[in-house]
């Protein structure tokens, strides 16, 4: 089983969540909220037509993409380490965690609107990884930019 490796200087990992994703569950789940709301309120008003269990499926899906929300928020996407980049999928992450050492990675190009990070293995370019930056905010990818730059930088000296 895949897990993040004890590493003696934890204070030297940089951490970005899926925290712009998680704006989008939060906000389907206050539509879906709402939904709840309107089918009990009409319900309680006595519409012929609605029952009181026609509501409980808007509250179930609300409070599901809540719990997504919370875990996408609270949870790491892509965690900079010393030892390399670790990627935590959003289905079961401690069983398919990717570890990718700095020696491995060759070159990492962004596109130019930062939404995709491409890591290479080879020169020529021809093995590697794909990532998608979408559920990072915007607003934090410049730093995982420079970082990454600088690192693969460092590691040429």
């Amino acid at each position: 089983m895949a897990a993040p490796k004890k590493i003696a200087e934890p204070h030297k990992e940089l951490r970005f969540t899926r925290a712009g994703q998680a704006q989008g569950f939060i906000v389907i789940a206050a539509v879906s909220f709402a939904f709840f709301l309107l089918i009990g309120l009409t319900w309680f008003m006595g519409h012929p037509t609605f029952t009181w269990w026609m509501a409980l499926p808007f509250l179930i899906l609300s409070a599901l993409l809540a719990k997504i929300s919370t875990y996408c928020a609270r949870h790491a996407y892509i965690i900079l380490t010393p030892l390399g980049i670790e990627i935590f999928p959003l289905i079961r992450p401690r069983k398919h965690l990717n570890l990718i050492y700095w020696a491995q990675i060759i070159d990492a190009v962004f596109d130019d609107e930062l939404t995709t990070l491409k890591l290479h293995f080879n020169e020529d370019q021809s093995a590697g990884i794909v990532l998608s930056l979408r559920a990072i905010p915007t607003k934090k990818l410049p730093l995982l930019k420079r970082a990454l730059e600088s690192r693969l930088a460092e590691k040429e000296r």
